[in-house]
């Protein structure tokens, strides 16, 4: 992405079709490079903004949203008006085009906090990725033919959580560890993750790995 391109940021304490009390806050431009530089890459999921659902308590409300992956805020508007939603316990989901977010409580880098996560499948188990982006500066002379690296956004690869009914969340380092802490038929999922071939780190088998303990 070329020039001109401005990190949106703000928090909403909430929504205001909460309540009368609530206080929506104008994102606030704030140039995030050089005017006369150059930023490959995206920070978010698509820059275009989608027509979406928030949803904060049993409010629905129905605007156009896209997500900030890099800064983990969603972006959507109102009134035309440009405004963000901070990860708070108090939005329900966000939803648009084909993708489901809700917030949770995970733990990034050592600390604990919340944070968008895409919501993969829910039943007895709850399956969820969290998608990431870094910011990588640019270099003078950094490119393999001696010209100069632009800064740029890198997309990361997701990482998958699950919880067990209202239990915490937990990271999926692997399987085997993931079958374990399962209450019941392990020797079953044991013998269909071998078979199929499920991998913590790919998505589509986590899903159906997921979806088949749900069903049984």
């Amino acid at each position: 992405m070329k020039n001109k391109f401005t990190v949106l940021i703000g928090v909403v304490s909430m929504f205001t079709i909460v309540t009368g009390h609530a206080q929506v806050s104008p994102t606030v431009p704030v140039v995030s490079a050089p005017a006369n530089s150059k930023i490959d890459g995206t920070p978010y999921l698509d820059e275009k903004f989608a027509d979406g659902e928030i949803t904060l308590g049993d409010k629905i409300r129905k605007v156009p949203v896209r997500y900030n992956i890099f800064q983990d805020l969603m972006e959507y508007k109102q009134n035309g008006q440009p405004l963000v939603l901070d990860p708070t316990p108090a939005i329900g989901k966000v939803r648009f085009g084909d993708n489901t977010f809700v917030v949770q409580k995970f733990e990034f880098k050592g600390k604990t906090k919340f944070g968008f996560l895409t919501l993969l499948d829910s039943g007895k188990v709850m399956l969820f990725s969290k998608k990431g982006v870094i910011y990588l500066e640019g270099r003078k002379g950094g490119a393999l033919d001696g010209t100069d690296l632009p800064a740029r956004y890198s997309k990361i690869p997701d990482v998958f959580y699950y919880k067990i009914g209202d239990g915490d969340l937990h990271e999926i380092e692997s399987i085997k560890s993931m079958i374990a802490s399962f209450p019941e038929k392990q020797e079953e999922l044991t013998l269909y993750a071998k078979k199929e071939k499920v991998s913590h780190k790919k998505e589509k088998t986590l899903v159906q790995f997921v979806q088949y303990y749900n069903s049984l």
